[in-house]
């Protein structure tokens, strides 16, 4: 038989290995709660961005009303869809959505909360283009359509997050 001297500790040291495995797993659970966390924040943040573009959109789209009246020369946020990149005209000059500055932008006139930058818009007047579905009879008019590409970008409530959308819009010409 062996001695009560000889079995002391044995039970110290087993429970002091489940007390490395208890705490081991309390520091993956956190670790993963803790990620968990942050992609939930972030996909928080790109959706507020994408809402943000959104309303850019909207107002954009409602901005086309008046479309007949105004003059596509390179200034608040109106340019011409110029196919030759070549061409250094101001209207042509549409700024890149990558560039973090506002310069050329038309930021939108209501004031969206709990982002970190208005959103802003740009509207390209693409070249009228014949209809594709027009009679080709030589004593018929052929109807031109207009094409406008808009161009959003919304920010999210960190200044790193921007989500950019594109459409195009087509309305019939006067």
């Amino acid at each position: 038989m062996n001695s009560p001297l000889q079995q002391r500790g044995a039970v110290l040291i087993v429970a002091l290995v489940f007390m490395l495995i208890i705490a081991v797993l309390g520091v993956a659970s956190m670790r993963n709660a803790t990620m968990q966390e942050r992609m939930a924040g972030n996909n928080k943040d790109v959706n507020i961005a994408f809402q943000a573009a959104e309303a850019a959109v909207r107002e954009a789209e409602t901005a086309m009303t008046a479309l007949s009246s105004i003059d596509f020369d390179g200034s608040d946020g109106l340019y011409l869809s110029c196919p030759d990149q070549t061409d250094t005209t101001t209207a042509c000059s549409e700024p890149d959505w990558q560039q973090r500055d506002s310069v050329g932008w038309k930021v939108i006139g209501d004031d969206i909360p709990d982002v970190s930058r208005q959103p802003e818009y740009i509207i390209e007047q693409i070249s009228a283009t014949i209809d594709p579905g027009a009679s080709l009879d030589s004593d018929r008019t052929i109807s031109t359509q207009g094409y406008y590409r808009v161009t959003a970008r919304g920010f999210g409530q960190s200044d790193r997050t921007m989500a950019v959308l594109t459409t195009t819009y087509r309305r019939e010409e006067n």
